[in-house]
């Protein structure tokens, strides 16, 4: 079955196009950021807050990563699973021990 030239660059863009649409349906992502395998331990109100919260993991041999929280009000501190649990308990830790 031989197409004349017109019909297979319509049937070639309507492909392409198609094809377009799926993939932009496949990739669209939800309006949250992605970071990969960090997980949220704390959201605080400001950049000093972040900074304490910074100071007190590194203290404690925690890597942490301060952004901003999707609804524009504070920042999110992001640290990596093997980190939660010690993350968390240098955090609730209130130095009395």
């Amino acid at each position: 079955m031989d197409l004349p030239a017109p019909y297979l660059l319509l049937v070639a863009l309507l492909v392409v196009g198609g094809l377009g649409l799926v993939l932009r349906w496949a990739f669209a992502g939800d309006a949250r950021k992605d970071y990969g395998l960090l997980k949220e331990i704390a959201k605080v109100p400001s950049r000093t807050a972040a900074a304490f919260v910074e100071e007190r993991l590194s203290q404690a041999g925690v890597r942490a990563t301060t952004v901003p929280a999707e609804d524009g009000e504070g920042l999110r501190i992001l640290v990596f699973p093997a980190d939660e649990r010690a993350a968390i308990a240098a955090l609730l830790d209130d130095g009395t021990t």
